[in-house]
């Protein structure tokens, strides 16, 4: 059982939960100080670490535990439908008791999952993450928590569908959509940015359209932080991220990038919407990568006759190899879409 409302002491916590959550720290202090985030959401991750570090040793240490389903109980939610599943996690749509709606609850597959300490780590940061980050296009955080079965992270329920899904069924969006959603990503990757995170894995699975056309950013579990990084000493390198919308520099080292990277996979991202293809294929993860390194894609209105050659440009900038030779910020970033909407 988790024990509640007990203090924590940094001499209760082991070395391995000292590494995971020591360094949140001060960043979610910086950005309490500096921006006028949700400090609620960041009481939450606090008050739900401290819960779970203050359980007894092994809480989740069972080797047949169940896997999640519909009509299961996980605290105040009761889980109503299966939206996803991927190698570490189940997505589900569930009815929040206390306040009475939907929220989507990401529940951890440990039957996939070979590290615990490590999924149980990423989760944490990923609350810690989207605790940083209040904008109406990012998916908002509402709680973490720990069954004894399960840890879960608790967001808002997004009635729409994968930017992914709708490419894959369709093909490229019409020109205006393309640009209006691709938009959205942007202001809310400013968001992101001024958070101080990079996020890491922008694809069109991570963007949720609704029924409106409005988009939110999804999907925090690889975000990080790039000064927490550099403080810490967590260099090194690793390969975090999703091969076809990878930036070259990411594929080098995911822990230096900066938001140059999130910039790149808008752009594949981008490139997918307004063609309907990726810029590059391959026929497994290695050959995708050596050509985000090495190879260039055939600009978009080449592709699709009916992109205009400017927004084929903006494109193609974001595409650039070189970091140092896209656009560098949210401001540049913004000015250019405000510039092509309405071709």
């Amino acid at each position: 059982m988790v024990v509640l409302n007990m203090p924590i002491h940094v001499s209760q916590i082991d070395d391995l939960a000292k590494a995971a959550i020591l360094p949140l720290v001060p960043a979610i202090n910086e950005t309490i100080r500096s921006g006028g985030e949700d400090t609620k959401s960041i009481a939450l991750v606090r008050r739900a670490i401290e819960e779970h570090l203050a359980g007894p040793d092994g809480e989740f240490a069972g080797d047949k535990l169940p896997a999640p389903e519909t009509g299961d109980r996980i605290g105040p939610y009761l889980l109503q439908d299966r939206l996803g599943a991927g190698v570490s996690c189940f997505v589900f749509r569930a009815w929040d008791d206390s306040h009475q709606c939907p929220v989507a609850l990401k529940i951890v597959n440990w039957a996939n999952v070979f590290d615990r300490s490590a999924a149980m780590k990423q989760m944490r940061n990923e609350a810690a993450a989207l605790a940083r980050v209040k904008h109406p296009r990012v998916v908002r955080f509402l709680d973490l928590g720990f069954d004894p079965r399960w840890p879960y992270l608790v967001t808002e329920y997004v009635d729409g569908r994968p930017l992914g899904e709708l490419l894959r069924s369709g093909g490229s969006l019409p020109l205006e959509w393309a640009i209006f959603i691709i938009s959205q990503v942007v202001d809310a990757l400013g968001a992101v940015w001024r958070a101080g995170l990079v996020h890491r894995d922008i694809k069109p699975d991570n963007v949720l359209v609704g029924p409106n056309g409005v988009a939110k950013l999804i999907d925090f579990g690889l975000a990080m932080s790039p000064s927490i990084q550099a403080a810490n000493g967590v260099l090194g390198a690793e390969l975090a991220g999703t091969a076809s919308y990878l930036a070259p520099e990411q594929a080098r080292d995911a822990n230096v990038v900066d938001h140059r990277a999130d910039i790149y996979a808008l752009g594949v991202t981008f490139y997918e919407a307004l063609t309907g293809k990726l810029p590059f294929e391959g026929k497994n993860r290695i050959q995708m990568i050596f050509h985000h390194m090495n190879s260039h894609p055939p600009a978009p209105h080449l592709v699709n006759p009916k992109v205009p050659p400017l927004v084929s440009d903006l494109c193609m900038w974001m595409l650039v190899k070189n970091p140092s030779e896209r656009p560098q910020n949210y401001d540049e970033l913004r000015q250019s879409f405000d510039a092509v909407t309405g071709l």
